[in-house]
């Protein structure tokens, strides 16, 4: 089997497993009271969302700056953000959970004049994105354990699993260097030496990194802010839908659901997503003594909740994202001397 071909097997099987998650989740929604929670939805929130979709942007730009700034590359704020919106736009419409990253590592490139260099910025800077998600991931739940039940405390040992994951990543790379090329050596010929001389200029890129500690220290404390605001973005959708639970829970419980929809298993974490919001609501709704409409069961009405909202948040996303699309054809149609016109940088 070629490459396309298990390209495609392997997004055939996304699709797969994507649908069958819906189907399973969204087979019990109650269709009237599903579309009650439409109806009465408090549109002073959304504008918050998208307020806080904007400034993670600018934040993911300003980190993704001081990665770049440490090996010598200058790209402005301003085309970062372009950039990052842009992916955003590619994570919806590319069948792969990293198709904004490599359109972000093919501007990068391009604007940089260095395809390796700029792979290794959107690498160091989605590593640290993943062990703050992960670290607070832990974090959070174990300081509101009193509100998770005891049979789902397993659940936690998921974030502590990826952030000892992500955090062993980071080690290897950064002090393991030799490691990682005495593994490559074990290739065959010529695949050996291009291997050894692209990880040579990617490993040059992540020491450079390294040798300015406070660039990964302040990228962690970026990253975490960034979580931080994604958990209130999920909090803005609860209230826009008018579910009476608290924010405390959300930041107990969604960092949680982040890292179930960032598993590469589904399309643009569809399904993964709504079976994390499902436990979520199966939790919290009995605690907080929220019931659903007469005759409808608890467990089908946290179903319910958890569909509008994981189709709310993924509505809105999909609205800021269009913005990216609108860039992305300008630049697609731009005449061709004003993009001779841009020069490389660094």
């Amino acid at each position: 089997m070629d490459a396309k071909a298990r390209r495609c097997a392997k997004t055939g099987l996304k699709l797969a497993v994507t649908a069958l998650l819906l189907l399973l989740l969204y087979r019990k929604v109650d269709g009237k009271a599903f579309a009650e929670l439409f109806a009465r939805m408090d549109w002073r929130w959304p504008p918050l969302f998208f307020a806080i979709a904007f400034a993670n942007m600018g934040l993911s730009s300003v980190r993704w700056r001081l990665f770049l700034r440490a090996d010598g590359l200058d790209v402005s704020v301003g085309k970062l953000f372009a950039s990052h919106w842009i992916a955003s736009f590619c994570n919806f419409f590319l069948p792969s959970n990293v198709g904004g990253d490599l359109y972000r590592i093919a501007d990068i490139g391009a604007k940089s004049g260095s395809a390796v260099r700029g792979t290794a910025s959107v690498f160091m800077d989605r590593l640290s994105g993943f062990l703050a998600m992960s670290f607070l991931g832990f974090v959070f739940p174990l300081a509101g354990l009193r509100f998770v039940p005891r049979e789902h405390w397993p659940w936690l040992l998921v974030p502590v699993a990826f952030f000892v994951a992500f955090l062993g990543i980071f080690v290897l790379f950064v002090f393991g260097q030799g490691l990682l090329r005495r593994l490559l050596r074990i290739l065959p010929g010529s695949a050996r030496e291009r291997a050894l001389a692209i990880a040579d200029r990617f490993l040059a890129s992540v020491a450079a990194y390294a040798r300015r500690p406070s660039v990964p220290l302040r990228a962690f404390a970026l990253s975490l802010l960034f979580q931080f605001l994604v958990f209130v973005a999920i909090w803005t959708v609860g209230r826009a839908l008018r579910i009476p639970v608290p924010f405390a829970w959300y930041c107990v419980f969604a960092p949680l659901v982040c890292i179930l929809e960032a598993l590469p298993v589904s399309i643009n974490g569809m399904g993964l997503r709504e079976a994390a919001y499902v436990v979520f609501f199966g939790v919290a709704f009995p605690l907080v003594g929220f019931a659903g409409p007469e005759g409808v069961p608890a467990a089908d009405w946290a179903k319910t909740c958890a569909g509008a909202m994981a189709l709310c948040y993924m509505g809105l996303t999909l609205a800021y994202a269009l913005g990216g699309g609108l860039l992305l054809l300008r630049r697609t149609f731009l005449p061709a001397r004003s993009r001779a016109s841009e020069r490389p940088c660094g």
